[in-house]
């Protein structure tokens, strides 16, 4: 397949705050037909699967833009000057109050490929040690909760559709894909 050629005519930020930028472009593959996107620009963010024994540690939180509870895994922004497993490690201490001995990323997805090129790094946690959480901002509000589940449990809450988190249902995807043999 021949890969196309793009030519942005035109380019302006249409917004911007402290967490996210909108970008106004006009582009054309053919020079013919003028096309208008806005692409959202943000930080890339870890996500971590957390894992003792036979349990999963997950959170339960509530989710301003959805008005519910979402069970999901610990996932977090990528700040200036941190790395992806630097950042993993913080919001899992900050998010479930859990370190890890053992960190590894065990792969990476495009979080919204329609409007962004915002990556998800995926990693791998085990050799836990539990502590208090660290919860800033709104999450202090949210009533965040660490719930632990089995896989088995995992797979029918996705399977019945109380797992409904892009993040969760991505990870875990790349996770049974790579372990659950």
């Amino acid at each position: 397949m021949k890969k196309k050629k793009v030519k942005i005519l035109h380019s302006r930020v249409a917004y911007k705050c402290k967490y996210m930028r909108i970008t106004e472009e006009d582009f054309t593959f053919s020079g013919k037909k003028v096309h208008r996107y806005y692409l959202l620009e943000r930080n890339d963010y870890v996500i971590v699967i957390a894992k003792e024994g036979e349990y999963f540690y997950l959170i339960e939180q509530y989710r301003y833009p959805t008005k519910s509870y979402l069970i999901q895994v610990v996932a977090g922004g990528i700040e200036k000057g941190e790395t992806p497993i630097m950042a993993a490690r913080k919001e899992l201490k900050e998010e479930a109050g859990i370190t890890a001995g053992k960190m590894k990323k065990i792969g990476w997805l495009y979080a919204y490929y329609g409007p962004s090129n915002q990556k998800a790094n995926v990693f791998f946690a085990e050799d836990l040690s539990f502590g208090k959480q660290d919860l800033k901002g709104l999450e202090k509000e949210s009533d965040v909760k660490v719930k632990k589940y089995t896989l088995s449990e995992i797979k029918e809450m996705i399977k019945s559709n109380r797992i409904k988190d892009e993040d969760t249902l991505s990870a875990f995807c790349i996770y049974m894909l790579k372990y659950d043999n």
